[in-house]
């Protein structure tokens, strides 16, 4: 068995045990493969990066958050997850429950904040040490709505309760159950994860991802880890001169980006927390 489908075989067995929400919070943040790619532009999942818990708003707070950017514009995209064991539909019916209603008020709520005039670009200005280049922040924002909610056997013997779960869907907002996320997983990259502290984003992953974000985000506005930081100084010592040409950024191709290592570190306490 391999790494994916050891994951895949303990997700899929995860979602059995029927455990409260943040349980499979920290499980896709500890395996960001399974974060949704729904939205996902031709650039992908911009500098390989998820926000966890982002904060908008007086009130409001996205599981998880991405951007993804095209030539012509940016997608940020709002997750939302909730339980396995969120119900779709009341017993017996085709009526919905009060989780998927709750759920479904939720995402309304979201999208109703960032359509008040002025509030979605202050939301972005809020990003700008990571939504680089700087040529192309001037590039309009749109925002998108996942719903990671329930599974699939609810509906999956009925044609009505597909139908009307897909009527619920907007042209920026998904709908998704917790099954799909283990679909493709071998085409879908671990991401760096980040939590945003005012201007920083501090990444939590204690292994290096890729160095794309360090090339595009202003490293000294990145936190790392010490154990990290000591993987990094390994990765970046491996670079060797080459005669061949640099990348548009300056730096040699097949090197690891040297920069990465301007990053601010957090110090383990004396006990040893961080």
């Amino acid at each position: 068995m391999n790494d994916t489908d050891e994951l895949m075989t303990r997700y899929l067995a995860l979602l059995d045990e029927g455990y409260n929400e943040q349980v499979y919070q920290s499980f896709i943040e500890t395996n960001t493969q399974l974060v949704p790619r729904d939205f996902v532009q031709n650039h992908g999942v911009h500098l390989y990066l998820v926000l966890r818990k982002l904060g908008f708003g007086a009130d409001f707070k996205s599981d998880f958050f991405f951007l993804s950017k095209s030539s012509d514009d940016w997608n940020a995209v709002f997750i939302e997850i909730e339980e396995p064991t969120s119900r779709f539909f009341k017993d017996g019916g085709h009526d919905y429950h009060p989780d998927f209603v709750h759920a479904l008020q939720q995402i309304s709520s979201w999208r109703a904040w960032l359509s008040i005039e002025g509030n979605l670009q202050a939301f972005v200005n809020q990003l700008i040490t990571i939504r680089v280049p700087a040529t192309m922040q001037r590039n309009p924002t749109y925002p998108k709505f996942v719903l990671v909610f329930g599974r699939r056997a609810e509906y999956a013997e009925s044609e009505l309760r597909r139908s009307r779960i897909r009527a619920e869907e907007r042209e920026d907002f998904k709908i998704i159950t917790f099954d799909s996320l283990a679909e493709g997983l071998s085409s879908k990259r671990e991401l760096w994860l980040g939590v945003r502290r005012a201007e920083f984003t501090d990444l939590q992953n204690e292994e290096v991802v890729d160095n794309n974000l360090f090339i595009w985000a202003d490293p000294h506005m990145l936190t790392v880890s010490e154990g990290l930081y000591e993987k990094l100084e390994a990765v970046v010592a491996k670079n060797t001169p080459s005669p061949f040409g640099t990348t548009g950024r300056g730096h040699l191709m097949g090197n690891f980006y040297p920069d990465a290592l301007k990053v601010r570190v957090r110090r383990r306490t004396a006990a040893g927390a961080r």
